[in-house]
């Protein structure tokens, strides 16, 4: 998920908080979302962004990619998967924030609620690249409340333009 609300300039860090669907394109048979998973996620790599993570959040990732391992056909050969695991742990690109005890005023899906969360701690220029549209992209009543908080959802081609700016 992506999540910004402040200009896009060249100079722009965004702290990047990432829902679920970038370990959904490991295995998905859409080679879009799997090419731009891959390209977002060396922009990040390689720019000044940082991934935000709780300790919630950072296990839910960990326990989708030990799954993935697990398979019959076993992932842990795909790139994809090879570079989320390699970004997750590089200290100077994740945001370790600790745990919210906020409560999301607005109703959605508990998973997404930890994906808010998690972007209400981290300290501004946030964006929360999604591919939800029901719960996250479309719902304005969220997005409007995150606005106060320096927030933005966008889905991920949207975020791609903008972290991909020079």
């Amino acid at each position: 998920m992506l999540v910004s609300s402040a200009s896009s300039t060249s100079s722009s860090r965004y702290y990047v908080v990432l829902d679920l669907f970038v370990i959904n394109a490991i295995i998905s048979e859409d080679i879009n979302l799997y090419s731009d998973t891959a390209s977002l996620l060396r922009f990040i790599d390689r720019k000044c962004h940082r991934i935000v993570l709780s300790p919630s959040l950072k296990k839910i990732y960990a326990n989708r990619l030990k799954d993935l391992e697990k398979r019959r056909s076993n992932y842990s050969n795909d790139k994809l998967f090879k570079y989320i695991k390699m970004l997750l742990v590089k200290r100077e690109k994740v945001n370790e924030i600790e745990e919210l005890t906020y409560n999301v005023p607005i109703k959605i899906p508990d998973e997404d609620k930890l994906i808010i969360k998690t972007a209400l701690a981290s300290s501004g220029n946030t964006i929360i690249i999604t591919t939800d549209r029901r719960h996250l992209i479309d719902n304005e009543e969220l997005k409007n409340h995150l606005k106060a908080y320096n927030i933005t959802i966008l889905p991920l081609d949207k975020a791609l333009e903008i972290i991909t700016k020079d």
